[in-house]
């Protein structure tokens, strides 16, 4: 995106905040980050939770609305208090299974702590109305099953807490909310993403936050006229009716630096972490002399051979790819081994790094796996503390032996440093066919290894 985007001067514009829950903790961080580029919004749009941190965003109070964020937990929204916090898969199943035994029992959870919240802390009518800003939600009526959508202008004064708590009604988990005898339910049923309502109001420019929340996207061309930004994540941002305390934190961060990421590419850099431009070239260049010496044969002729292979060559490029989530050229490959490192090695997106800084910690990480493999500890260094179903499922496929990327390329490593493993044996030929990816790894990690020495 162009950094005019957020320089001109004198043009109509628009936030568009998208449904989906506790992950919605994620645009508090967006609109942190846009308060920081000077960009106010004249129409404000939202769904569900984005609804609600609409009417939060009119209220103008951005770290007060942090401050909210990052007190809630499950039992004060949704009046169920989960088990004693274990930390592992079987307290995640356990969290689920009483949920959902919860809400059946219940038939569908109250919103009462969720009306007292806004009471206290979002809706001051009069103060909104006084702004001047547009906002507008949408909601679903389950009585003619159709989506509605409703500007503030429309809204009787009093009753705004109503559309708010309808335009949240996840039903069948949550009741339904009744408004004149009309049975309301979330929003995302019809238009989890309201862009058509800020488009409605004609805006310049458009900033849209999408969490990625489950409910019905609609399509609507006229976004080809406006100028905007679409802000997501490639990170899993957490189940979205489990709040914690944590995993707010982590997507409160993500959304600022993910909106940065965008605003200002020279000086954050990254596709799933974020990194300091500084010494990034310096460091690229680094990766190619070396990368350079093993496709001219200067460390081997064997490992050349194959490499220099176009169709390997193609499948390396190919896998990475497909793990990266974004096509990988020669301009972003090291980009996109030591980001697939720092996932493998469960590095925290939390901050914006220095290149050498997050190659440390790689490499600090590979040896302390290395080491643990021997004590047969691995399973319990740096595991990630905030987890949803997502994550567990990959970790608990970490912990296969013959599966896990992270397992065989810490045996790769290993292999390769104790001369257990040369690159001229047939078990390296197996690698490069079977696990690219693991391989690849290693490699890098062998490659800090060998910087760090020297």
């Amino acid at each position: 995106m162009k950094s005019t985007f957020f320089e001109r001067n004198n043009v109509r514009r628009a936030v568009v905040f998208s449904g989906g829950g506790a992950k919605g903790a994620f645009e508090i961080g967006v609109w942190k980050a846009l308060n920081a580029l000077g960009y106010y919004a004249d129409i404000v749009t939202g769904t569900s939770i984005g609804a609600l941190n609409g009417a939060l965003y009119l209220s103008g109070k951005q770290e007060e609305a942090e401050k909210l964020w990052k007190e809630l937990e499950i039992q004060d929204v949704l009046n169920f208090k989960p088990p004693e916090n274990k930390g592992s898969i079987m307290y995640y199943g356990k969290t689920i299974s009483e949920f959902m035994m919860y809400t059946i029992k219940e038939k569908g959870l109250s919103s009462t702590s969720l009306r007292e919240i806004i009471s206290k802390y979002i809706v001051d009518e009069s103060n909104m109305r006084d702004k001047g800003i547009i906002f507008g939600l949408s909601v679903f009526n389950f009585k003619n099953m159709e989506t509605e959508n409703i500007y503030l202008d429309d809204i009787h004064h009093g009753t705004l807490i109503d559309y708010l708590l309808a335009s949240s009604a996840l039903f069948p988990i949550m009741e339904k909310h009744y408004i004149n005898d009309i049975p309301y339910i979330d929003g995302g049923f019809g238009n989890n993403i309201p862009i058509d309502m800020a488009l409605d109001k004609n805006p310049d420019q458009m900033v849209i936050v999408d969490i990625k929340g489950p409910g019905v996207y609609k399509r609507d061309d006229r976004i080809k006229n406006c100028e905007h930004i679409w802000v997501s994540t490639n990170w899993p941002l957490g189940d979205m009716l489990l709040f914690n305390q944590k995993r707010t934190e982590l997507n409160i961060q993500l959304g600022y630096l993910e909106m940065m990421k965008r605003a200002m590419p020279k000086k954050y850099l990254g596709c799933w972490y974020t990194f300091h431009t500084e010494n990034y070239q310096q460091e690229n260049d680094l990766f190619f002399i070396a990368l350079n010496q093993v496709l001219t044969g200067e460390k081997t002729s064997q490992l050349y051979k194959q490499l220099d292979s176009k169709s390997y060559q193609k499948k390396l490029i190919i896998e990475l790819s497909k793990k990266w989530k974004k096509s990988v050229d020669e301009k972003t490959v090291m980009l996109a081994i030591i980001e697939e490192s720092g996932k493998t090695f469960n590095v925290s997106p939390d901050k914006q790094y220095e290149i050498k800084e997050f190659q440390n910690i790689i490499l600090e990480r590979m040896k302390q796996w290395v080491e643990s493999e021997k004590n047969q500890t691995a399973e319990s260094i740096y595991s990630l503390n905030i987890m949803n179903g997502q994550d567990w499922q990959r970790e608990f496929f970490e912990q296969l032996p013959l599966i896990s990327n992270r397992r065989i390329a810490i045996h790769i490593f290993k292999w390769l440093n104790e001369g257990v493993l040369t690159y001229e044996e047939p078990l390296f030929y197996m690698f490069l066919k079977v696990k690219p990816y693991s391989l690849m790894i290693a490699l890098y990690c062998n490659y800090l290894l060998s910087k760090e020495s020297g």
